[in-house]
């Protein structure tokens, strides 16, 4: 037996319950428990009869998302260009003049997954959150932090790539940790704490659990949560309410953050200038305006001599100028920094690109083995792997080259025509016109392979016999 802290009556405990919302501790019995409960939610319908911003930032997420499918991307695993052509926050676009990227990638999301555990606890937060502090300062409270997140991304790290609500999500969090923790709220200190403590688990789970898996941008929530908890501490509100909010202090809040985070965008945009020169020669690189490609991409790395992806996409610039020994230059110099291994594939691959193009084959063979260390599933290296072979005239070694990147991705025309050069050259007649027709096949317009097969069959076709007289 127990005795309620509330109204002194003696009663057998139970376990408790758990959740988002206020849940009971053990030591209040059954009548105070439901009492409590009534209560709360009568305080919360006072405070805020009605719910409709929680719902339209959840239709707008997923009216987004609808039409991002309807454009052609994919359900599950959007491409990067696809997000950014989207709204995708991208340190080197947002921070060279696109911050509208800060705002909108917080409605863009990374496939139905992502967009369906987010909208998940947007909609278990929310409207808890959405009553406590009434609906516009929600609002603001919701946009804010998605703000503050995306510049906590762009901040900390500009090269990648985010989207999602997480960060506005994260926000409403610490809003709802800083109500517990400081507002005034008139139910026993006990239940509270309990919800107090709920609401810490969550965030500390989800956070945990970013740390832990890769590919997750918990800067981006760290920097919403931050937000959240400073504006929930600022906006609480007394529940039952016993004076008007004041309007002046409201805006005053809002004058400050807002600030703030304009301050935290400069900061960011003179702390990454490298990255901005980086995101600009990307684009020439894209328009293939090379030499201006390679004029940003200097000043990256003038800016940043450690920034190895700088180096590696300068090297590809001289690959299309045909700068071989330039861009040989750049690929090591790219590797030395030792990057992190999707740049060091990158790096091995195209440093094998160009020593295949200058037919340097032994150093060619050396850099695309490395890049298959590191990646062994990507046809393309594959494929000249087997190119270099053949240009050392190691014909079985091309074969296994060619066949596995075929293995790989059997679509692919330029491993077919190889793989037929490499039997051709070793005699095999039959096996290489079985190769150059299956070439033949996905690209019926390979004028030099239909050129090529047509001499074998005719050599294979034996002379007519004489005839007698």
């Amino acid at each position: 037996m127990a005795t309620c802290k509330e109204c002194g009556q003696e009663f057998t405990p139970a376990s408790s319950g758990s959740g988002l919302m206020p849940s009971i501790p053990i030591d209040t019995c059954p009548e105070c428990t439901k009492a409590a409960e009534v209560a709360f939610h009568s305080l919360l319908t006072e405070a805020t009869p009605r719910i409709f911003i929680t719902p339209i930032i959840i239709a707008i997420n997923l009216v987004v998302f609808v039409a991002m499918l309807a454009t052609g991307v994919s359900f599950i695993a959007p491409q990067n260009d696809q997000l950014l052509k989207w709204g995708a926050d991208f340190g080197p676009q947002t921070l060279d003049g696109e911050w509208w990227r800060l705002l909108s990638s917080v409605f863009v999301h990374i496939g139905v997954v992502h967009l369906l555990l987010n909208m998940w606890c947007l909609w278990s937060l929310g409207r808890l959150a959405e009553r406590m502090f009434g609906n516009w300062t929600f609002l603001a409270i919701y946009l804010l932090s998605g703000l503050g997140g995306s510049l906590a991304s762009v901040l900390w790290n500009p090269s990648i790539i985010s989207a999602g609500a997480s960060g506005a999500v994260f926000g409403v969090a610490g809003a709802l940790v800083a109500y517990w923790y400081f507002g005034k709220i008139a139910l026993p200190r006990s239940i509270i704490k309990r919800d107090f403590a709920s609401i810490l688990t969550f965030v500390g789970y989800n956070l945990a659990f970013g740390f832990a898996k890769d590919g997750v941008d918990n800067a981006g929530h760290l920097g919403g949560l931050l937000v959240g908890l400073a504006l929930g501490a600022l906006l609480h509100r007394p529940l039952p309410a016993t004076t008007a909010p004041s309007r002046l202090r409201i805006g005053l809040i809002y004058a400050g953050a807002a600030l703030i985070l304009v301050l935290v965008a400069a900061f960011a945009r003179k702390t990454h200038e490298s990255m901005i020169s980086y995101g600009r020669g990307l684009r020439y690189l894209e328009n293939e305006s090379n030499d201006r490609a390679i004029e940003e991409f200097n000043r990256a790395i003038a800016s940043d001599p450690a920034f190895a992806m700088a180096h590696n996409v300068i090297g590809v610039a001289y690959l299309r100028k045909d700068s071989y020994e330039q861009a040989i230059n750049a690929f090591k110099k790219c590797l030395e920094l030792n990057p992190e291994v999707s740049v060091r594939v990158m790096a091995h691959y195209n440093l094998g690109l160009a020593y295949l193009s200058l037919s340097r084959n032994d150093e060619a063979i050396g850099a695309f083995n490395q890049s298959l260390q590191l990646n062994s599933q990507d046809p393309e290296t594959h494929h000249l792997l087997g190119m270099a072979y053949l240009g050392k005239k190691l014909y079985d070694q091309a074969i296994t080259a060619f066949q596995q990147s075929i293995k790989l991705k059997p679509d692919l025309v330029g491993p077919q025509i190889g793989l037929g050069d490499a039997y051709e050259a070793k005699g095999l007649r039959d096996r290489a016109i079985a190769a150059y027709e299956e070439a033949l096949k996905l690209n019926p317009a390979a004028e030099e392979v239909q050129q090529k097969l047509n001499e074998l069959k005719a050599n294979r076709t034996p002379a007519a016999p004489a005839s007698r007289h």
